[in-house]
Order: structure tokens, then C-alpha cells, then sequence
């Protein structure tokens, strides 16, 4: 199982997660890894989109889904 997490690269918020989700697909997760970065022209940080494959013990304590950028996803995974 691959968990799919987009989350903003500005070290004072690495609890900011736009997105999350889970999937069984290598393929989707290959391709998630692809997304482009979202830059934030004001500040030099952005969200960045990364899938890892998750242990066991991860399994167990799945993070609920969070979908702000869902659209922004589902355009990029076409």
C-alpha cells in the first residue's frame, strides 16, 4: 500500500498536509510522484506531491484522507 501526500515544504508548517490519500497501484503511485510542485510565488515554498510505500506498522495507523488539492490531483494523474 503506497500513501499519496501533497504538503507544503516550509519547515515552520510540516503538519500542513493539502492532500493524502492511500492506493494499492504502483502505477498511481509512480505517477503521483510526478505531479508538479505547486510554487507560492510569495514565500519560495510550495506543496510538494510524494508517495511511499508504507510499512506494516504504517498500515495499522493510516492518517484520515485529506483532499484540498483533489482537483489539482485528479487533473495531473489523467
Amino acid at each position: 500500500m503506497y500513501e499519496l501526500i501533497g504538503y507544503n515544504t516550509d519547515c515552520r508548517y510540516s503538519q500542513d498536509v493539502r492532500y493524502r490519500s492511500y492506493t494499492t497501484s504502483k502505477k498511481k503511485a509512480d505517477l503521483f510522484n510526478k505531479i508538479p510542485k505547486i510554487q507560492f510565488t510569495d514565500s519560495g515554498h510550495g506543496i510538494v506531491f510524494h508517495a511511499r510505500e508504507m510499512s506494516e506498522f504504517d498500515k495499522k495507523y493510516k492518517k484520515p484522507p485529506v483532499g484540498i488539492l483533489s482537483d489539482y490531483v485528479r487533473k495531473h494523474l489523467r
